[in-house]
């Protein structure tokens, strides 16, 4: 029999199928390659979108939590940041990390406004040295492959922060970008942490929650990434200074700053992060000791009234909720056994292992793809053998670079240091408060760099290398591009948030 021809209803179906197939194949190379190159052609024929396309790029990383750690189903399909890998070796937003470093390269060369200048040169070249060194060792050395040069888990992501670091200080250059990027955080802060909180009270919390999923906690919490605390951290910030500044000064915009103070301060605390109350308590201490007078010892006051109380009755449940042992063992399982600190098994084992490979090379490291020696350790089993990472930033750079790469980092943040102490006394409120809130988020992430996992993780470097930025571009910004002594006024933006908030204009004037 001769077969039927399908109906035209049929066909437009089938075709309308096969379009979405197409759409769903096609988006990592869209996201990765398209975004990219669009906002290149846009820059070379006189467009300035820099700013824009940055500001899209850091809202998919303010939003997206790296979600596979805590699940119980924890499927790369589940990670957004592991999203291409299976069409390419790099993830698809890494790719665009590229492609917008490009673009920045374009721009410092066609763009009017001068780069923001910074003081890290000279580590940023190190650096780049211990890079060179790791390719020549790499092509000298048999059986090793490509992969392992270029593995998440050695120094990507280290050349990711220096790349971010690139891209933010060569596409935020003037003062109207940065106005409308912090406006972009403090609204993707503010809407998330919304979701957090309503998530929390009628929706069980975060699923990606490690202390409910495989310690058996019964807690709920309201985001497991750090890094979502990190966001609601700066935000948190910015919110109080404009506050204690006198930025905001009507009542029903105070009531909006207010409100925003508690819910970030409760996507903090109801974090049940230990290494994020440790950040929050550093930060805390840096906001009080910037400001003077009644603001300075109120805020002392409360932390020590209210936040450590606070946070003491938190880590008191959390311990209460654990099985066995003495309240320091319920509170601290993986740190305290048999009521003693120990260092050499527990969370600590992994990096015990990790010190005892080490030592043997202390100075230049084992390479971006080197490995400690986890198998002696039967507690380490959970690694599966991939001992090519541990919860340690600082450990983790010791692995792959040695002592060199160590203080290279320690440069790093000494240069920082010296530059935000000698440079955001003598700005107006304004942008002394951004040059702050970098320097809150940079302490903020203090406990997570030491025992915690930022290296192997695209969103934690990315996030750090904001906060690294954020004193360069809010320095660079109060500089006058008129003649000296003349007014800069930053309005408008990224997003219009309402002057409830109080952040719907700031003036920013240079000084002398």
């Amino acid at each position: 029999r001769r077969p039927q021809a399908s109906s035209p209803q049929h066909a437009m179906s089938q075709t309308v199928l096969q379009a979405i197939q197409l759409a769903h194949v096609a988006m990592p190379w869209v996201l990765a390659f398209g975004i990219p190159l669009l906002a290149i052609l846009a820059l070379v024929v006189g467009r300035r979108t820099a700013g824009w396309w940055v500001g899209a790029y850091f809202m998919l990383l303010f939003y997206i939590p790296n979600a596979s750690w805590g699940l119980i189903d924890q499927s790369s399909n589940e990670n957004f940041y592991a999203r291409g890998t299976g069409t390419f070796f790099f993830s698809a937003i890494n790719v665009l990390l590229f492609g917008l470093a490009i673009q920045a390269f374009f721009a410092r060369r066609f763009a009017a406004p001068l780069p923001v200048r910074h003081n890290l040169g000279v580590p940023a070249l190190l650096f780049g040295l211990v890079l060179l060194g790791n390719l020549v060792v790499f092509v000298a050395t048999p059986n090793l492959r490509w992969f392992q040069l270029l593995a998440p888990s050695g120094l990507l992501q280290a050349v990711n922060f220096m790349l971010g670091f690139y891209v933010l200080v060569n596409a935020l250059r003037e003062p109207d970008d940065l106005r409308r990027f912090i406006n972009l955080l403090l609204f993707c802060a503010i809407t998330r942490g919304l979701w957090g909180l309503v998530r929390f009270v009628a929706l069980g919390g975060d699923p990606a929650n490690f202390y409910d999923n495989f310690q058996h906690l019964d807690v709920k919490l309201t985001f497991f990434d750090v890094n979502d605390s990190l966001v609601a951290l700066l935000a948190l910030f910015v919110v109080v200074w404009r506050l204690a500044t006198g930025q905001v000064r009507a009542f029903w915009p105070k009531v909006g700053c207010w409100a925003v103070v508690g819910l970030e301060l409760f996507i903090i605390v109801f974090s049940y992060r230990r290494i994020a109350w440790g950040g929050l308590a550093l930060a805390a201490l840096l906001l009080a000791f910037s400001l003077r007078g009644r603001w300075r010892w109120g805020l002392l006051g409360s932390f020590a009234l209210f936040g450590l109380p606070l946070l003491a009755y938190k880590a008191s449940q959390r311990a209460g909720k654990a099985a066995g042992g003495s309240w320091l063992e319920r509170l601290l399982p993986d740190v305290v056994q048999g009521g003693q600190f120990s260092f050499t098994t527990g969370r600590f084992a992994e990096l015990y292992a990790a010190w005892l490979t080490i030592k043997d090379d202390w100075l230049l490291g084992l390479g971006a793809w080197g490995r400690y020696d986890g198998f002696r350790f039967g507690e380490l089993a959970w690694h599966r053998g991939d001992f090519g990472w541990m919860h340690s930033g600082v450990l983790h750079i010791a692995l792959k670079a040695g002592l060199v790469g160590v203080l290279i980092m320690l440069a790093v943040g000494v240069l920082y240091v010296r530059f935000v102490r000698g440079h955001q006394s003598r700005l107006p409120a304004g942008p002394r408060g951004v040059v702050l809130a970098g320097a809150a988020g940079m302490l903020f992430m203090v406990p997570t760099m030491l025992v915690g996992t930022p290296l192997i993780e695209f969103r934690s470097m990315q996030l750090l290398a904001l906060c690294l930025a954020l004193p360069y571009l809010a320095w660079a910004a109060a500089q006058p591009a008129q003649p000296a002594g003349s007014p800069v006024l930053v309005q408008g933006g990224f997003v219009r948030l309402p002057r409830a908030f109080g952040i719907a204009k700031v003036q920013w004037r240079h000084q002398g």
